[in-house]
């Protein structure tokens, strides 16, 4: 089997192993997501409305011109209050459920670790710095956040609200909505290109900070005897 089919495999399995965690949590997830659809449908419905107030409002001279002052008064009046009063409520509460669900995962998964760091055997703690065990319960952990925001959360929201996106510039002209989504193939492979190699560099970032925490670990517990032998400019 080749390098890249086992890292594959790996990859996969350490998803399935983080879904485990994911799962008590995917009615809260599944309800971020469907707060998000409606705060983001919002604004999408306003070049439906400007095409309403244009077609119907200030082009049409059949309607009198006290009436269509009154309509546009009130689809003012209903507009601000969606956006000044029904918008930002929505926006706290998905906001509120994203990190919530995500600080639970997170306490579950470091629950998880912990317990398994205290099973192993004294020889894995001789032959490891101290901060690099710490770096890999608090930094390796917290960046795992990202999957359940951004992956579990924000990438289905985005997809969902491209399609409504394409579906309302559909209604308002279809050739210049395939004009306008013409560049999303080539959008979608510069970013797996480019996930591909930041994935790779965050690892190397991992990594670099667990020995760095090491290091730090080790000379701040022996500062004793780094003062008492005026090691500072070697260790600096």
């Amino acid at each position: 089997m080749s390098k890249a089919k086992q890292k594959q495999l790996k990859k996969k399995g350490s998803i399935r192993r983080y879904m485990e965690f994911v799962k008590p949590y995917k009615k809260q997830i599944l309800l971020t997501v469907f707060v998000g659809i409606i705060k983001f449908s919002i604004p999408l419905g306003l070049p439906l409305l400007y095409k309403y107030i244009i077609d119907n409002l200030l082009d049409n001279q059949t309607v009198p011109l006290a009436e269509r002052s009154k309509e546009l008064a009130y689809l003012i009046g209903a507009g601000f209050f969606v956006f000044l009063v029904i918008k930002p409520p929505l926006e706290y509460i998905r906001q509120y459920l994203a990190q919530w669900s995500a600080s639970k995962i997170l306490f579950d998964v470091r629950n998880r670790l912990f317990d398994h760091v205290q099973k192993l055997s004294l020889r894995f703690y001789s032959n490891t710095k101290t901060g690099e065990v710490i770096s890999r319960i608090i930094n390796d952990v917290e960046q795992t956040k990202d999957f359940v925001v951004t992956g579990l959360m924000n990438l289905w929201l985005d997809m969902i609200t491209i399609l409504i996106a394409i579906a309302i510039m559909w209604t308002i002209d279809p050739k210049l909505t395939l004009v306008a989504i013409i560049p999303l193939p080539f959008y979608a492979l510069a970013v797996k290109f480019f996930y591909g190699r930041l994935r790779s560099l965050t690892r190397d970032r991992s990594a670099a900070l667990a020995e760095l925490q090491g290091h730090l670990t080790e000379r701040v517990n022996g500062m004793a005897v780094i003062r008492s032998f005026a090691l500072e400019p070697h260790e600096n």
